[in-house]
């Protein structure tokens, strides 16, 4: 299996004045150097357009597999900081022996191909740094699967940088990617055998072995084939999703989804090499698992489910693929930043202290995380705070990745590293700066049993955990400290769930949706209680943690709920300080979960309820217990109430509150003046504020 040379990017990622990181994978090893320009975009004469800038460059490789080289291009100016609010264009140089090429010699350069990385009439893919005096334009979405329901909103993204290419007051200078960049227990009928055989090619057989130990002989043939994880993810790996059909298990076949997802290049190679198979080629090649073999007539039913499932899936997947020239494009083009939530690893990762000991326990679910947090490092979390990540890091992630056998030194050594490495959070340098919450495994649990109701039925659950740890919340000051970030100026923070704005969905799931769960009917949502609001001591700790860094005025960015809505809270504490919050929260980028019935239900209760909630402000309060309670109190504060807050959700143009479709939010930020706006592809009509 010969792979094409770039597999994915390049994308730009960390960029602040004095530092460019830019990312690329690669099929083989090449030494890679960059060249960087300065854009007049005011003039006309062409030749004296784009000064080339004198700069230094330094490249690092991990080596990931036989053909999975990831690469991070680090440029610095030669003297003084690179100039600000000016745009600015890159080129990146492969050198291979006598041989040496550029982004143009992979016709990436060419406006006129449809797999250019450019804009307009430029020459290179651009970008630029903003003044802090100047206009902040954020783009900001999660949840993106490839089979997912609906259009791919980083088109619309790319349709936007397109348009503003060289309007710098108005074109993003970020995207914040905050989850589910890819969907690692959720995978597609027809994507599986592709990302299999991928996955080999990528790494090669060093996972081969280790397989082999982790696994029953009896169960290995089923590993191979569609629809059969469902068992091993379940009672070998100690999972709870209940979508692990395919589930990713090996580090390549973790590689080859974030590939898919990022590059049009690996959808050229599967079409070229007709790795792309019929579900009769699927029967013929004994690539297919039936769960239910009892009889002839039972099997046929399972048949013709399965048959329907691909049928469905691969038209999905079919409309996902006509957006990835775009999405590279995009990321190619805009300093990029990312965070995992769960189904970056598993569903419901770290869901509980009894999941996460029950996982860890298990040989066959320590080693698939161990595999999902060696890919986000090299795919997402690297190029987020590169300088983060030292020698010690390199090595423990390369031992694991070398190692042939699960009883290895270097193989357990590398593998406890990363389960115990709790530094994935950072700060983005962005104006005004950023901060990234890992809210997956700086956790803290109370494994106290909590009673919960059902309909008529009362059941005994897990207490849902503090996302954020004691300890996690002081990494997270000490980074931002060290940031240069001072009090009394604004602040924006990313968490993956966000802290307000799931009321609306959580009051019609309790009254509308879980009572036909009760009675055995079928019924999915893509809900979990697993938020900032249901552990009122986590969320008293991050409101008393902001309250202590004591920001202007505070930005709250989030996704994970498969909607998307805006809302403003005013806290007063006991102490009569005041501090604002401002939280939009986008969600899906592409994986519409409402739709059919529910989704229909579900936007009619949300339509007869967005009067109340625009026309009406909501109260809640935190007494010292740390428990949450709704309306407004008649306490004394300084008496027993830790704090009081008014929540007020804002409207689209539309009327409602929230928005179910696929979207990527697109915030605009000057002088204190927020405007956000909700990007959809063309099928939905016009942008959605």
């Amino acid at each position: 299996m010969r792979l094409p040379t770039i597999l994915s990017g390049p994308v730009i990622r960390r960029v602040d004045p004095s530092t460019i990181y830019i990312w690329i994978a690669l099929s083989r090893q090449i030494e890679i150097d960059a060249q960087l320009f300065q854009i007049d975009i005011t003039g006309t004469d062409e030749e004296n357009k784009y000064i080339l800038l004198d700069i230094h460059t330094e490249t690092k490789v991990f080596k990931a597999g036989e053909q999975l080289f990831i690469y991070l291009v680090k440029i610095s100016p030669a003297d003084s900081n690179f100039p600000p609010c000016t745009l600015l264009g890159y080129d990146l140089i492969f050198k291979r022996g006598r041989f040496v090429n550029n982004l143009g010699s992979y016709n990436l350069l060419n406006p006129d191909s449809p797999r250019s990385i450019v804009y307009g009439d430029l020459k290179y893919p651009s970008f630029y740094l903003n003044h802090e005096n100047e206009p902040t334009n954020l783009l900001y979405g999660s949840c993106r699967k490839p089979h997912g329901q609906g259009d791919d909103a980083l088109f619309a993204a790319d349709v936007l940088v397109e348009n503003k290419h060289l309007d710098l007051l108005e074109r993003p200078n970020a995207l914040f990617l905050m989850g589910d960049q890819i969907y690692a227990d959720d995978v597609a009928d027809p994507l599986f055998p592709i990302l299999t055989e991928l996955g080999k090619g990528l790494i090669g057989d060093s996972e081969i072995g280790k397989l082999h130990e982790l696994l029953p002989e009896n169960l290995y043939t089923q590993l191979h084939q569609v629809n059969g994880r469902q068992f091993l993810i379940k009672h070998l790996a100690n999972f709870s999703t209940r979508k692990g059909d395919n589930h990713l298990i090996t580090l390549g076949e973790y590689a080859a989804i974030y590939l898919f997802s990022w590059s049009p290049e690996i959808w050229d190679y599967i079409h070229e090499n007709e790795l792309l198979l019929s579900f009769q080629q699927l029967q013929e090649k004994n690539k297919l698992h039936f769960k239910l073999d009892k009889d002839e007539k039972t099997r046929l039913k399972e048949l013709s489910m399965l048959e329907a499932r691909y049928d469905e899936q691969i038209e999905n997947i079919r409309d996902f693929v006509v957006s990835l020239s775009a999405a590279r494009r995009l990321m190619a083009n805009t300093p990029t930043y990312m965070i995992f939530d769960d189904h970056d690893m598993t569903d419901d990762w770290n869901i509980s202290e009894k999941w996460t000991s029950s996982v860890r326990e298990s040989s066959l679910g320590k080693h698939i995380i161990g595999n999902g947090l060696t890919a986000y490092w090299l795919f997402q979390g690297w190029g987020n705070e590169p300088e983060g990540f030292d020698q010690t890091f390199f090595q423990k992630v390369n031992s694991y990745i070398a190692s042939t056998s699960i009883d290895s030194a270097s193989y357990n050594d590398g593998l406890n590293y990363l389960w115990n490495y709790h530094s994935w959070h950072f700060i983005a340098p962005t104006v005004p700066k950023t901060v990234f919450l890992d809210t997956r495994t700086q956790r803290e649990f109370d494994p106290r049993p909590k009673a919960i109701k059902l309909g008529r039925m009362i059941e005994e659950t897990t207490r849902t955990p503090l996302l954020i740890s004691k300890e996690g919340w002081e990494a997270i000051s000490q980074k931002l400290i060290q940031s240069g970030w001072k009090s009394k100026t604004p602040l924006n923070i990313v968490s993956p769930t966000p802290f307000y704005g799931m009321g609306l969905i959580e009051s019609f799931l309790h009254k509308y949706v879980y009572p036909f769960k009760v009675l055995g009917f079928p019924v999915q949502t893509s809900f979990d209680f697993d938020g900032w609001k249901y552990n009122g001591k986590g969320f008293h700790a991050f409101i008393n943690q902001i309250a202590s860094w004591d920001p202007a005025y505070c930005v709250l960015l989030s996704g994970d709920v498969h909607f998307s809505s805006s809302v403003k809270s005013e806290v007063q504490f006991r102490s009569g300080k005041k501090h604002s919050f401002y939280q939009f929260t986008s969600s899906p980028i592409h994986n519409e979960s409402f739709t059919g019935l529910w989704g229909a239900l579900m936007k009619s209760v949300l339509w007869l309820n967005a009067r109340k909630r625009r026309e009406q402000s909501l109260y809640r309060s935190c007494g010292d217990s740390y428990t949450l309670t709704l309306g407004k109190s008649d306490v004394n504060p300084d008496k027993r109430l830790l704090w009081e807050e008014k929540i007020n959700y804002h409207s689209f143009e539309d009327g409602s509150v929230a928005e179910t479709k696929n979207s990527i939010g697109y915030l605009e930020v000057e002088k204190g003046k927020l405007e956000n706006t909700l990007l959809m592809t063309v099928d939905y009509g016009e942008n959605v504020e």
